[in-house]
């Protein structure tokens, strides 16, 4: 810097007198500050052109500005992405902008959008347009964001546990890889990556086998769908993708099903389900959903006929239901599973043709490919359940034959590429003590993990937001993974390390994808213009997998399917293996909203439990939170018990995830690791295991302890078509004033925002949960706060049981802020701190609150929460980064609930303004929690307007409020569950 821009910064130091004024005419009109500006701010340097003190101030002030956007730019060389629908010449500060991408699980994609402001990724939406996920999302979905901020990410290459960089990876390995090319063909080098249906990935993979033959590749996948390909191979010969056309169904039979569960499937699973059963309703039918399981789950809570079987009964069923549709007679004709399969056969069977009858992938090969049979067998192969090919490359070995080989002493070179085997691969490989056997390990993922504390090189890899890439939805779809920010740390992408490993010059992900999708020939404005529809849209139309037919069935195997044991020696226990609702497999266990979100159905937060069955609890006088063994084959893990409803009776279930050894990392030592104790053979069961108290206790904690409504009627059912509503909605007397209101009748001459919430829909998946914090900058609070009350969700998602404990039905019911016209809260605060505005909100004034929380103690529905410490005054700068800054970061010591997400109400009402003052048009503003959910549960908009949805769903006959016997009057009011009799109705909320 010259002597002039010096002197200006040490006067700036000092003050602002007329010497100073002085000097930043001349230095701002100064040939050297020109040349300045045109080196280091050239897009600002047109700023400059008058001398004048007022111009000069404009320009340092864009300066700044766009210093701080070049931290968020694209990188140099690299190609540019394209805003989703509007493409702006530049960013504008403190506009939004939403970009195409996919967020991943398991190798799966499912569209979104990412909002960004000022260059930094801050909420995930879903994709309206895509054909898969049309618009919703789930909890891994929206807790990425979270993922990109995280400060435990790996941040620089590593070798031998010390810093290193790329240019030293690459210089180590130019060499290695060339020897083990020409010496054997690459014979001795071993690639381990999860499940790929990235077609440019799988092109690359397909290349380096070709330059290296001698390569064998595997696929680690804890959750995996092995075994549903496997159940096609069984029953069609070769592995086949299974789709349901629930449109075209008038009953669902799911054995052991997964079909609504957290996974690959769904978002789009669970919007064709909603949708379907919609429609039947608007025909005045229900299409009722069959399930029987050994274990509760989402699928089984929304199921109108459930039953609590284990495997063994499930076989049994399984071969009743096949004789029967055959002609034959069942062998089973008493009990309660045999009135269950009486129910669904006889569904089936009135519906031949139009019938689904379902598996997921933990019910085993044999009991799935028995399943494709029943379909056949009832006539719904071909028209509700089609097959397509498999998504995921299939051709690669699993996880036992790399175990296997290394024991033999035969790999040399071992690249494991976004995988941890070390933590997840089945107890009974020795995967551990295999490793050790490799000369050279290779390792690259997000996070410092187990297996990395076992490699010779840890490579950071650059998050799905930082990265160039492509995967298939469940579909096929193509759908599109591209870059919201540049890296935050020194990372690389799967195809980046492996364009480093392989090609002559490394190439960046931008140039390997364009590469694989521009046609060979093709010009460049022809690409260009494609490419940018490519992104814009986010995927590629018409990818997704035709139906194939599927030809005759291989003949069943002379075995039959085994029949139910009888019980065996008490103490003796089937073990059967779940990944956790919230944090999956453990990949994402050290994301902070996940840790804390209340589990669907046991509300268990920062941990996993052992859930047992209230017979075996009883038999084995368990309580809830005593720590007992689970041991098998040598193998012992240990958990606290949880009694859960639904369980089958000699069942118990462990859940993947935890149990990490991860030092300094968030979810280091939270809960058991269910790991050892799994078999690679059959992954998802232990036939037998013994189950021995240990005389501790480890209470969980969680965030509802009742599961009954105890005689009220918080979740009400009426019969599909019934014409009466199911509460009264006459005026009732108030113990509190009524609102003020302008001229115009009930709602007044302004908007009447409002929400209804449809119970029949709400599969509680927990999706809307995580996208209001993500909106909402709620902070987590830790296991110890959570413990003593003090979580902080604004909304939360109440579980209820109906009926006997063996078998119950299950009742989600979303609960946030209900807006009251007439508010207790209002009422309650002595310093009107909580007020309602003119269209209706019930706010919060921050500033005003003085923390007596007297406002939570007139509240019925117990929605206001209370920060009693500074949950957000520790949290690391990168962290901060995600924090939406249109909404205030709440002091301690105040009141904090729903908001209708007020910040999104403020903003369609500004952009009314800027045209000619149009009324809000209905949908223009959509709520996190309405956004997020894949079923469309949640509607939002203006109760004033009589065309809206919101205000047709308030006029449905099902549309009634919570505790309305208190005439709060509720903006947010519930549609009934649906069942299939009308005397389900006579007592609302069943007898529990």
């Amino acid at each position: 810097m010259s002597a002039d821009l010096a002197s200006l910064r040490a006067r700036l130091a000092a003050g602002n007198g007329p010497a100073f004024w002085r000097s930043l005419d001349a230095v701002a009109d100064s040939p050297e500050f020109r040349a300045f500006l045109d080196t280091e701010y050239p897009a600002a340097a047109r700023l400059a052109a008058a001398p004048d003190r007022r111009g000069f101030l404009k320009l340092m002030a864009a300066s700044f500005a766009l210093s701080g956007l070049s931290a968020c730019g694209q990188p140099d060389g690299r190609a540019q992405e394209v805003p989703y629908v509007r493409q702006p010449e530049r960013i504008i500060p403190g506009a939004p902008l939403a970009y195409a991408s996919a967020a991943l699980v398991d190798g799966f994609a499912n569209g979104i959008t990412v909002t960004t402001r000022n260059g930094r990724p801050l909420k995930i939406e879903g994709n309206a347009d895509h054909p898969w996920s049309r618009g919703g999302t789930d909890v891994f979905a929206q807790s990425s964001v979270l993922g990109l901020y995280d400060p435990f990410r790996l941040q620089t290459p590593q070798h031998l546990g010390r810093p290193s960089s790329w240019q030293a990876f690459r210089a180590a390995m130019t060499g290695r890889f060339a020897a083990l090319k020409a010496a054997a063909g690459g014979r001795g080098l071993h690639l381990l990556t999860g499940p790929v249906t990235s077609p440019s990935l799988a092109a690359q993979i397909a290349a380096m086998r070709r330059d290296f033959p001698g390569m064998r590749w595997h696929v680690s996948a804890p959750v995996g769908r092995e075994a549903l390909y496997e159940g096609a191979r069984l029953a069609y010969g070769r592995p086949l993708e299974t789709r349901w056309r629930f449109d075209r169904a008038r009953v669902v039979v799911s054995l052991d099903g997964d079909v609504l569960d957290p996974g690959p499937g769904q978002v789009g699973q669970a919007r064709d389900w909603i949708d379907a059963r919609r429609a039947a309703a608007a025909a005045r039918r229900l299409l009722a959903l069959h399930h029987a399981g050994p274990s509760p789950s989402l699928t089984s809570a929304k199921a109108d006929a459930p039953l609590a079987v284990g495997s063994d009964g499930i076989a049994a069923i399984v071969r009743d239901l096949l004789a029967e549709a055959g002609g034959g007679a069942a062998q089973d004709r008493s009990g309660p599973a045999a009135a269950w399969r009486a129910r669904a056969f006889a569904a089936l069977d009135a519906a031949r043709g139009s019938g689904v009858v379902l598996a997921g992938a933990q019910a085993g090969p044999e009991l799935l490919a028995q399943v494709h049979r029943l379909n056949a067998a009832f006539g719904n192969t071909g028209r509700t359940v089609f097959h397509t090919a498999p998504v995921p490359v299939l051709d690669a070995e699993p996880l036992a034959a790399l175990a296997e080989t290394m024991r033999r002493g035969e790999v040399e070179t071992l690249v494991m590429l976004d995988v941890n085997p070390v933590y997840d691969a089945p107890g009974d490989l020795g995967f551990l003590e295999a490793l050790a056997r490799v000369p050279l390990k290779i390792h690259a993922g997000l996070y410092q993990d187990e297996t990395a504390f076992h490699c010779d090189w840890n490579l950071p890899l650059t998050h799905p937001l930082e990265s160039w890439g492509d995967a298939r939805s469940l579909d096929g779809t193509v759908t599109l993974i591209q870059p919201t920010v540049r890296p935050l740390y020194d990372g690389r992408s799967v195809p980046e390390i492996l364009s480093i490993l392989t090609d002559a010059e490394a190439k960046d992900g931008g140039a390997l994808l364009d590469a694989h999708w521009r046609r060979p020939g093709e010009d460049d404005a022809a690409w260009t213009a494609r490419r940018e529809a490519f992104l814009q849209a986010g995927f590629l139309a018409g990818t997704a997998l035709p139906p194939e037919p599927v030809g005759a069935l291989v003949p069943a195997p002379a075995a039959p399917i085994r029949a139910a044991s009888p019980a065996g020696p008490a103490r003796r226990v089937e073990v059967l293996f779940r990944p956790d609702p919230t944090v999956w497999d453990g990949s994402v266990s050290n994301l902070a909203w996940l840790q804390e979100l209340p589990k669907p159905l046991t509300k268990v937060v920062w941990g996993n439990v052992i859930a047992v069955s209230p017979v075996l609890a009883e038999r084995e006088e368990l309580r809830q939170g005593d720590v007992v063994a689970l041991e098998a084959e040598g193998r012992r893990i240990e958990g606290p018990v949880w009694i859960q409803p639904g369980q089958a009776e000699d069942t118990v279930t462990v859940s993947l995830g935890y149990g990490r050894r991860t030092p300094e990392q968030l979810a280091d030592g939270l809960g058991y690791d269910a790991y050892p104790l799994r078999r690679s053979a059959t992954p998802w069961r232990i036939a037998e295991a013994t189950l021995a108290a240990t005389g501790r206790r480890a209470p969980p904690v969680t965030t509802q302890n009742h599961g009954t409504m105890e005689g009220h009627d918080f979740v009400r059912v009426q019969a599909v078509g019934a014409a009466t509503p199911v509460a009264s909605r006459e005026a009732l007397p108030s113990l509190y004033p009524p609102a003020p209101t302008s001229p115009g009748g009930r709602y007044g001459a302004e908007r009447a925002w409002g929400m209804v919430i449809d119970l029949d829909a709400c599969i509680g998946c927990n999706a809307c949960v995580t996208a209001c914090q993500s909106e909402n900058n709620i902070p987590v609070v830790g296991r110890e706060e959570v413990a003593l009350g003090r979580w902080l969700h604004w909304l939360r998602i109440d579980r209820y049981y109906e009926g006997g404990l063996d078998a119950p039905k299950t009742h989600f019911m979303p609960v946030p802020c209900m807006h009251c016209e007439q508010a207790p809260c209002e009422v309650g605060c002595p310093v009107e701190a909580t007020v309602h505005d003119r269209e209706g909100l019930n706010l919060m004034v921050y500033n005003r609150c003085v923390g007596t929380r007297a406002c939570s103690s007139y509240c019925p529905y117990k929605v206001r929460r209370f920060n009693y410490l500074d949950y957000s005054g520790d949290t690391a700068p990168v962290q901060q980064q995600q924090r939406n800054p249109e909404v205030t970061v709440r002091a301690r010591g105040v009141m904090e609930k729903c908001t209708y997400c007020v910040q999104r109400i403020a903003a369609a009402r500004i952009d009314a303004t800027k045209g000619d003052h149009a009324p809000i048009p209905d949908g223009a503003v959509e709520t996190a929690c309405q956004g997020a959910c894949p079923t469309r549960a949640i509607t939002f908009g203006d109760l004033r307007d009589a065309g809206s949805r919101v205000a047709a769903a308030a006029a449905d006959p099902r549309n009634y409020g919570l505790l309305s016997e208190l005439n709060t009057r509720p903006r947010t009011t519930y549609l009934a569950r649906l069942v299939e009799d009308a005397a389900a109705t006579a007592k609302p909320g069943g007898a529990l």
